[in-house]
């Protein structure tokens, strides 16, 4: 048998946990596989006071781990920016190839660390940075790599969804629902990077260079979570036949212009991401070739999230037993064309409080109508005391003028305000 390839484990929480377990339960099947083994030969921790098997070794200096020779693969699940960017950034220099569940880190330094590691003919993988156990960045590299593709869409973030589909299904309110998802481990006590959606943003932005070789940060596209969103909202859009859903979404358009942004979305609940219930994730993908294809499954946790990490080993495994492959390191970033927010365009869901006066529908109607934003679908119902709230679905406005008509229906005379102001459709 070939000699094993060793481990080295920067953090040891959940995450860390669940690689060690799965390495464990799978040994065999893994050395049937791969014709060697898997060996976890040591882990980072914030202490040495807790109990784990004796085959691994703790340290709390990750010098131990970045700079011992015998160490093939650092594999980083500790999170946040700073100190992994600079972790990850001497295990390629020592020649390490590097797993790594870490949104932020490759979505902000992404290309200099591809770069980096091609000088050093080395790899780094991070299939767990996005959509946890589901194979989204091997699909898209390998499994369509046929294919030019034309859009991505997708739910990324398990919390927010577990939260919308609490208050879908059950009529909860938001700081209720948000306060299951603590409950039940799906959302941190700072909930606040998931439920403002700069946690999907990076996950878009890792995607927009898998499936468009674009080198986009999330500060080159606008981002909206649900911490605004109300339940009122949700009800309305169920009866005018939508699900709501924070919704990623990478497009090219005719003239290779490409389109990116994340947002609570309106979707026909005829479509399938209206079906993706509670902690999954799904992403719906349209490649030129292959058609529309759709890959959904949980997008976090400790055992998925292992999974997509393992899944990476195994495939460097598999690439040192030949040469280094190239398919994670394409550093070579196109020019591409970024439609300005401004000129997104979408339908729109406005929900707007007015005064129950005779005319006022006709008047909202000419405001509309004066910033050449034409109604597809109105609601209106009662709203005591003598008041009204107006549903509006609109036909295809860019983003422009629904600021527009936005700034100016909040601005007239009996117009209590606009609260609410959702795209419809992906």
């Amino acid at each position: 048998m070939k000699p094993p390839l060793t481990i080295g484990l920067l953090g040891l929480g959940n995450i860390g946990q669940g690689v060690k377990t799965l390495l464990d339960e799978n040994d065999a099947l893994l050395q049937r596989r791969l014709g060697r083994r898997i060996q976890l030969k040591s882990a980072l921790v914030r202490s040495l006071d807790r109990e784990v098997a004796s085959t691994v070794r703790l340290t709390t200096n990750p010098q131990d781990i970045l700079n011992d020779p015998e160490i093939d693969v650092v594999v980083e699940v500790m999170g946040g920016e700073e100190p992994a960017r600079a972790y990850i950034t001497q295990a390629i220099q020592q020649g390490k190839f590097v797993v790594t569940a870490n949104k932020e880190v490759i979505s902000k330094h992404k290309k200099a660390l591809f770069n980096l590691a091609i000088q050093h003919q080395v790899d780094v993988f991070y299939e767990a940075a996005v959509g946890g156990g589901i194979p989204l960045i091997r699909t898209l590299k390998i499994g369509l790599a046929a294919n030019r593709i034309e859009s991505v869409v997708g739910i990324l973030n398990g919390t927010t969804n577990y939260i919308l589909t609490k208050m879908t299904e059950e009529k909860m309110g938001y700081a209720d629902a948000v306060a299951q998802a603590q409950a039940l481990g799906f959302a941190e006590a700072d909930p606040s990077m998931d439920v403002s959606g700069l946690d999907t943003a990076y996950k878009l932005s890792i995607l927009a260079s898998v499936a468009f070789n674009a080198d986009v940060g999330v500060s080159d596209f606008s981002y909206q979570g649900i911490d605004q969103l109300e339940q009122v909202d949700i009800g309305y859009a169920h009866e005018l036949g939508y699900a709501i859903k924070l919704v990623a979404t990478g497009r090219r358009l005719a003239d290779d212009r490409l389109v990116f942004g994340v947002s609570p979305t309106l979707i026909a609940t005829t479509h399938p991401l209206a079906s993706v219930r509670n902690e999954y994730n799904a992403i719906y993908v349209v490649g030129n070739a292959v058609g529309e294809s759709m890959l959904m499954g949980r997008g976090a946790g400790s055992s998925p999230t292992a999974s997509a990490i393992v899944s990476d080993i195994i495939d460097i495994a598999f690439n040192t037993q030949r040469v280094p492959s190239a398919r994670n390191l394409d550093n070579g970033f196109g020019s591409v064309g970024l439609v300005p927010d401004a000129a997104k365009s979408s339908q729109w869901y406005m929900r707007l409080v007015v005064d129950d006066a005779a005319g006022m529908l006709a008047h909202i109607g000419g405001v509309f109508d004066a910033h050449q934003v034409s109604i597809a679908q109105l609601i209106q119902k009662e709203k005591p005391p003598h008041q009204a709230e107006l549903v509006v679905v609109t036909h295809e406005a860019t983003v422009a003028q629904r600021d527009q008509l936005h700034r100016a229906l909040a601005s007239q005379s009996g117009v209590t305000g606009v609260v609410a102001c959702w795209a419809v459709g992906i």
